[in-house]
């Protein structure tokens, strides 16, 4: 009697054990297309090949479907997570950089970004080119869900603003690790803001401490920012551009592979109620005196952080203001 061929005999084993994570690689290609959609390519193996400068390696890991339910929540609402990092990482660069160029004539800092969804405490971290996403924040958001607490749309918004932010940190440049790191996040989320990606908790313009309230960076930095920007996004409608404007390729990935410190991000309590600004009339605000605004101060800074070293003297330099100047006049446009 033959033998039975090994490849058709009946396995015990499941294709995938839990504790193995699956891993696709996608490479993205210059194309006048802005919507143009990923091919997964196989892992790389032996001699690296030289990708040229403007392209991209994305990876998305993540435990398999089947085992992990709150990963089958997550990619259910975002079915094509590197899609959306991939449009995401043009519409960053964009608002980060004073060369706005064809797709072609970017140079990436990271040109390989892995997306991992890990069974951690926290919200998400990003180290280098790798962003790591909590799967028991995605639990927590997923029973909220479940309990009618919050809606799928308010999930969707979510996820696709955290990923935005870790994305940003992966572009931006931190000035050889000198750069402070409410800045780092400050644009991080203002990025999330000019998005419409930022969630309903986050306070509203003119919130902060007086004494230095900038150093809580994240939601109260961004909102800075984009008053220093003149980019009021938050004034417009609550519908999330990048939300409406990528489209989600409804496929998963099936290629397997076997797959350092993390900056987290972790926001802080809500402020005392002395830190929020009273609600004014809009009418008498805009008759209020501010300086600036500056429209390409987040992308002077980040040039400059790509050759140097920070330096507080850079307000002054490009706002002709000091920083403690800039926050005490932003908290007074604010009836603070």
């Amino acid at each position: 009697m033959p033998t039975i061929p090994s490849f058709l005999r009946p396995s015990s084993k499941p294709k995938h054990p839990p504790s193995t994570p699956i891993t696709t690689y996608y490479l993205s290609s210059p194309s006048p297309s802005p919507f143009a959609p990923l091919r997964p390519i196989p892992p790389p193996q032996g001699t690296p090949h030289v990708i040229p400068p403007h392209n991209l390696i994305f990876s998305l890991t993540h435990p398999p479907i089947d085992a992990s339910q709150p990963t089958a929540f997550f990619l259910q609402c975002i079915p094509d997570p590197i899609g959306f990092l991939y449009h995401s990482s043009t519409f960053i660069h964009r608002h980060l950089n004073l060369d706005d160029g064809p797709g072609s004539g970017i140079e990436w800092r990271h040109q390989l970004i892995q997306l991992a969804l890990e069974d951690k405490d926290g919200l998400a971290a990003t180290s280098g080119g790798k962003i790591g996403v909590s799967l028991r924040w995605v639990e927590n958001i997923m029973n909220q869900v479940e309990r009618g607490d919050k809606g799928m749309d308010g999930a969707i918004k979510e996820f696709k603003g955290v990923l935005l932010h870790e994305l940003v940190h992966t572009i931006q440049h931190d000035g050889l690790s000198t750069c402070p790191g409410w800045l780092i996040e400050s644009i991080a989320d203002y990025i999330r803001l000019l998005a419409h990606l930022g969630p309903l908790h986050w306070r509203k313009s003119g919130s902060g401490k007086k004494d230095k309230g900038w150093e809580e960076g994240y939601d109260i930095g961004a909102r800075f920012l984009e008053w220093l920007t003149g980019d009021q996004s938050q004034e417009q409608d609550e519908k999330s551009l990048l939300g409406s404007r990528i489209p989600v390729q409804h496929a998963l990935p099936t290629t397997t592979t076997k797959t350092g410190h993390a900056l987290p991000t972790q926001y802080p309590n809500l402020s005392h109620s002395s830190d929020i600004p009273q609600e004014t009339n809009k009418d008498n605000e805009k008759k209020k005196h501010r300086p600036g605004p500056y429209p390409d101060l987040i992308k002077l800074i980040d040039m400059r952080l790509k050759y140097e070293k920070w330096d507080d003297i850079w307000w002054n330099e490009l706002t002709g203001m000091s920083l403690g100047d800039l926050w005490a006049t932003y908290l007074k446009y604010y009836g603070r």
